[in-house]
């Protein structure tokens, strides 16, 4: 993998509203503002199939649109960020229903490709229950699989990649060191959310892949079993102390029912899960954990209140069938922290 250099903390924005640019030195001029994205990411996004129950004894399957670099494209759109998304789509039904998809929920889809050769990823979900899901891939030789590069990178204040890009072939792994060698030129802050896939790779070659890229990370978010593992620990402290020794400026553990759990500038904080509803469906959930953080990140708010945020907005996704459907707007947000109340009657 190329060496890139690692970037420094997000900027706050507050007081400058929402898109205020990156400050950074020896960087290229800072394009207007209306033309800076807020948030790029590169990544495979599916159309999913979900079974209520298990596959041989559900009649039907409910279609919609799935890929954790997309749920968190969409998350902060809805938040009222600008984000930009980099991928390949068949040129397929399937494939216009991303686009679609993507674009009606305010995602810049301008860098997504489309291939007239291979054909849309799709994944199958079979909803067992809402701590029961297995997933089957179909994303072998998929049009994301063949992706080679990223071309002309628009402005950004801050980029976040997945290993799962990294695993599912390697064009696709090259656009993810191309995306970070385009954070060094502009300046902007990295996320970097392992989500790890073994269905994809196996766990010791994850873990390999991953430790390359820690070093140029600001943000890292993972789960508690990947962060044992990428650290080579047998607890949870021992494991947030060896990986802030990559340097990384933030690191949180999400913990499910149990919250979050984070560490940044040698302080531990711990947040508590939160609920929207009963729990329906799981998956999306750290997705939209990230969105939430990130997007508080990116409006200049404390460390601790962004891991708030983002508990606040997976408790929303868990309460909702689908992985991105239940991720809130700007308006909820808002009457959740008593700025605009929202009237429902």
């Amino acid at each position: 993998m190329a060496s890139w250099k690692r970037q420094g903390e997000a900027v706050s924005t507050a007081g400058q509203g929402l898109h205020a640019p990156v400050a950074a030195s020896g960087t290229a001029p800072t394009p207007p503002l209306e033309e800076m994205l807020d948030l790029l990411t590169v990544g495979e996004p599916l159309i999913c199939l979900t079974a209520a129950g298990r596959m041989a004894a559900s009649p039907t399957l409910a279609k919609s649109v799935g890929g954790a670099e997309a749920n968190v494209a969409i998350g902060l759109a809805r938040l009222g960020l600008r984000a930009g998304y980099v991928s390949r789509v068949g040129a397929d039904p399937f494939g216009d229903e991303i686009v679609r998809t993507l674009r009606g929920e305010g995602v810049d889809v301008s860098r997504v490709q489309r291939s007239a050769a291979r054909p849309t990823g799709l994944m199958v979900k079979e909803l067992r229950s809402p701590g029961d899901v297995r997933v089957h891939y179909y994303r072998q030789g998929s049009a994301a699989s063949e992706l080679d590069g990223i071309g002309a990178i628009p402005a950004s204040r801050h980029v976040h990649a997945t290993a799962i890009t990294l695993a599912i072939g390697p064009g696709p792994a090259a656009a993810v060191g191309e995306l970070l060698a385009a954070a060094q030129r502009m300046g902007a802050s990295v996320s970097f959310d392992p989500n790890i896939r073994l269905k994809l790779w196996s766990m010791d070659d994850a873990v390999i892949a991953v430790r390359e890229v820690l070093p140029y990370v600001d943000d890292l978010l993972l789960s508690e079993r990947e962060a044992l593992a990428i650290a080579g620990a047998g607890e949870l402290g021992d494991a947030l102390r060896r990986l802030s020794a990559h340097g990384i400026a933030r690191i949180v553990v999400r913990r499910g029912a149990e919250g979050a759990v984070g560490i940044a500038d040698g302080v531990l904080v711990e947040v508590a899960a939160e609920t929207a509803g009963p729990v329906v469906d799981c998956v999306g959930a750290g997705d939209a954990f990230t969105a939430g953080y990130l997007f508080e990140r990116l409006c200049g708010a404390t460390f601790e209140a962004a891991m708030v945020t983002g508990a606040w907005v997976a408790g929303h996704v868990v309460a909702h069938l689908g992985d991105y459907e239940g991720l809130p707007d700007r308006a909820d947000y808002d009457d959740w922290r008593g700025l605009t109340p929202v009237i429902d009657r």
